[in-house]
């Protein structure tokens, strides 16, 4: 005995398998097996052992060979999503649906009451609730016969199963059971074995009326909340496994007030050269919200996918699909936000999304390698809305996060332990990527076994030597000229030129000083590359400077102008960014 049902506990049931299936399996594998054609449901059946009344989670999809596949392939996957979104006891079942079947081309008003009538007729003057479907009929069909009032009762079994079960999160293991369930066009699978399918057999043809037909979505009433875009997964990425420092203090801190309140201070925006934990933060603020907060619907991807997403959209499905997709969302979580610059369509569908979120007080965080302001080519609209919440920059890894995060790693990585005196060592040669504390850990850990002992010093400079450079990449005169001319909205060569207007004098003297204290070069070459004659300009220059950083005075013109401390800060961070 089943019963299909529609309420909130199923739609937030069948959201939890559909996520814990897409982690299971991956973004590719998900999307090529379970997107097109394929919905899921649930209903409560008995379980084939006590029969004792159980959730089963039904994948519905429209051949047999996919079906076979799916239950061949999938078969451990299938169980432990079903497992982590309605407990322990729940089954899954695949059901072979039928062709759809051709729909006149148009249909009068009397034909569709005759066939309401005749519908109606067959099933026993009883239709079913609606229900997601992949516009084709359901290969099953539910006997008549039953009143309105065991349906009723058999929605109360599914809610209060539901309320029962408990998401552990992880695969269980047990012996196979024997016993195959068997019927027309569909295969059941128990927690512990899951069964083959059964030949293909062909069903009768069901009339279903126009406005019944649902499109190929997992949820097409309109009442119901259309399908999330993927999500990627957290990775085991938390809060808790975040090791703080002065380098990001700040953004942390920031990070537990939007769990906290989520509405508050929203958009949150975190910006740092690569390895500083920005994708580490989001993915565990992701995790926050669904765990601590309770939200159903949270969204975490990268800017590129939310690109690749609307292009798709546009020439597919169409923008309204896509809009709802993204805000009808508890929490939206997009990583990389620099990738929009320059792509117009794209950047003003995603500003619409931020204002109709920030709107309803739905948290919203991003990353990107700049801060809003400084990322070319976002336009004022985005950047603006996007800095309307919170600003919180991370620094480069200081040396003692880099000697905690390798501490972590080594005793993770590595079969041996480590001194923190060579840890010591090694962090303060590494830069402030933690990306490369990884590399580092992996070479101490390759080290130990290739020696049967801990390393030493000369022996990771000697097998390590390129990692310890590549962390170390120095400043040249060409990257600091490019890099002050984008933080002052400058031409390319237009420190070069003979201007002395203060929009490129002063910024001309700034990068001089920069590029004596990150280069080490000759002031003569300096000068010279610069477009100054002698080389007195270049020493002059970093007297001047010195005179701009105590007396605080700024520098360049117009809205471009900011304070000398403000603009080698953003310089650096552009170095550090690359």
């Amino acid at each position: 005995m089943s019963s299909t049902q529609g309420s909130i506990e199923t739609q937030e049931a069948i959201e939890r398998f559909a996520e814990a299936l897409h982690q299971r399996i991956g973004a590719d594998r998900y999307r090529l097996w379970f997107t097109h054609g394929v919905s899921f449901d649930l209903e409560v059946g008995e379980s084939p052992d006590d029969g004792k009344p159980t959730v089963v989670v039904v994948i519905r999809t429209s051949g047999p060979f996919a079906a076979q596949r799916m239950g061949n392939s999938f078969a451990t996957e299938l169980r432990a999503a079903a497992m982590i979104a309605c407990g322990e006891r729940a089954r899954y079942r695949i059901d072979v649906e039928e062709a759809e079947q051709p729909a006149p081309k148009k249909r009068t008003r009397a034909a569709k009451v005759a066939a309401e009538k005749k519908a109606t007729a067959k099933t026993g003057g009883r239709r079913s609730t609606a229900r997601a479907t992949s516009g084709r009929a359901s290969a099953s069909r539910q006997s008549g016969g039953r009143q309105s009032s065991g349906r009723r009762g058999s929605a109360n079994s599914l809610a209060s199963l539901l309320a029962q079960s408990t998401a552990t999160g992880e695969d269980k293991s047990a012996s196979s059971r024997g016993g195959r369930g068997r019927s027309r066009g569909r295969v059941e699978h128990d927690p512990i074995a899951a069964s083959e399918l059964p030949e293909e057999e062909h069903l009768d043809d069901e009339e279903m009326d126009d406005e019944e037909v649902a499109v190929s979505t997992p949820r097409s009433s309109k009442s119901k909340l259309p399908p999330l875009p993927e999500s990627q997964p957290t990775g085991g990425r938390t809060l808790d496994s975040f090791i703080t420092g002065p380098c990001n203090e700040f953004a942390f801190s920031a990070a537990m007030m939007a769990v906290a309140t989520p509405s508050v201070a929203t958009p949150l925006f975190l910006h740092g050269p690569t390895g500083t934990g920005k994708s580490h933060l989001l993915a565990a603020l992701a995790n926050e919200f669904r765990t601590r907060r309770r939200m159903r619907r949270v969204v975490l991807l990268t800017a590129e996918q939310f690109t690749n997403d609307f292009v798709v959209s546009v020439g597919s499905t169409g923008l309204p699909a896509f809009r709802r997709r993204y805000r009808d969302v508890d929490a939206l979580l997009i990583d990389d936000v620099h990738f929009l610059a320059a792509k117009t369509a794209t950047l003003r569908e995603a500003l619409y999304t931020v204002e109709t979120l920030a709107s309803a007080g739905k948290p919203l965080v991003f990353s990107a390698n700049l801060p809003p302001s400084d990322i070319r080519g976002l336009t004022g609209e985005v950047a603006g809305r996007m800095a309307s919440g919170l600003v919180c920059p991370l620094a480069a890894l200081d040396q003692q996060t880099r000697f905690q995060l390798l501490q972590r790693m080594v005793a993770t990585r590595c079969v041996l332990g480590c001194d923190n005196t060579l840890l010591e060592e090694v962090s303060e040669l590494i830069g402030g990527d933690a990306r490369a504390a990884g590399g580092i850990a992996n070479l101490i850990g390759m080290l130990q076994r290739m020696f049967r002992r801990e390393p030493t010093i000369d022996e990771i400079r000697r097998y390590g030597g390129d990692l310890l450079r590549s962390t170390q990449v120095a400043p040249t005169l060409r990257s600091i000229e490019k890099a002050v001319c984008e933080t002052f909205g400058l031409e390319g060569d237009g420190l070069r030129g003979k201007a002395q207007t203060r929009r490129v004098s002063e910024p001309r003297t700034l990068a001089m000083y920069l590029a004596r204290q990150h280069t080490g070069s000759a002031f003569t070459e300096i000068a010279k590359h610069f477009g100054r004659r002698s080389h007195s300009n270049a020493i002059s220059a970093i007297s001047k400077v010195e005179t701009w950083l105590s007396s605080g005075k700024p520098i360049g013109a117009g809205d471009g102008a900011m304070s000398a401390q403000d603009a080698i800060a953003r310089v650096e961070s552009r170095l550090r960014v690359g």
